[in-house]
């Protein structure tokens, strides 16, 4: 009798994890990409998207100057707003990458015989509670809406330099299993990272928090560099853990440690 019992629960499990699977609807990323260029809202919930993501490449591709860079550089805008919930994105998402002029990427590194190609969110983005297996790159990227990125696992290193967040940023309770790169980011409303954990490099080196950042109950594995950031109004680390001594080396503003 115990070994029938052990069958059937075993059976019972199994065909719980093949329902659960068979739920996961399975898209392509090239799909995402056609509704966002006939405007139309990204909605998915419980997906697996595989390829690449890659937003620089919209139909709304403009070739924009910018006073900062000496190099060639094109914009794209995804302008519906996009929720994801529940998700596995197997491959990268790529909001800012580099070309040579003979087309191969150069992704980390940017002179002026480089072709820069960014991507800007004008409606709100949610990525909540999703496992992202390949590379996130934002770099560069403005958020005019609020950026809700909360609860996610990022397998790779989250890449948001220069980001400008115009509205709320949350990245409450996400695990970063690699490097955050939040270096010279702008967070003109609210910064939430509360219960977050960065088990590599935190970098927010020249970061602007203009309106409060939350690190409740932060946990850096890593270094974590705050050097030269600028905090306008109060920075709170309450009950954060830091696993090495973190570098608040010419940092403005109040923090409450």
């Amino acid at each position: 009798m115990k070994t029938n019992r052990t069958l059937l629960a075993i059976t019972a499990l199994f065909l719980s994890i093949t329902s659960w699977t068979l739920a996961q609807s399975s898209l392509d990323a090239r799909d995402i990409i056609q509704k966002i260029d006939k405007k139309q809202e990204v909605q998915y919930s419980n997906a697996v998207i595989r390829g690449t993501l890659d937003l620089t490449e919209l139909a709304n591709q403009k070739r924009v100057n910018n006073a900062k860079l000496s190099t060639e550089e094109y914009k794209s805008r995804v302008e519906v707003p996009l929720t994801f919930r529940n998700c596995t994105f197997k491959g990268d998402i790529i909001a800012y990458k580099t070309l040579d002029r003979d087309g191969k990427s150069r992704s980390n590194w940017l002179g002026s015989d480089q072709i820069l190609y960014t991507a800007d969110f004008k409606e709100k983005v949610i990525f909540e509670n999703c496992t992202f297996e390949g590379k996130t790159e934002f770099k560069y990227s403005e958020f005019a809406e609020m950026a809700v990125f909360n609860d996610n696992k990022f397998r790779n290193e989250a890449n948001f330099k220069y980001a400008d967040f115009r509205e709320d940023a949350r990245f409450e309770g996400s695990d970063f299993s690699r490097s955050a790169n939040f270096k010279y980011a702008d967070f003109r409303s609210a910064a939430l990272f509360a219960n977050a954990r960065i088990n590599d490099y935190a970098d927010f080196k020249y970061a602007e928090f203009d309106n409060g950042a939350s690190f409740l109950k932060t946990r850096f594995n890593g270094s974590a560099d705050f050097k030269y950031a600028e905090f306008a109004r109060q920075g709170d680390f309450s009950g954060a853990d830091f696993r090495s001594n973190p570098d608040f080396k010419y940092t403005k503003g109040r923090r409450t440690m």
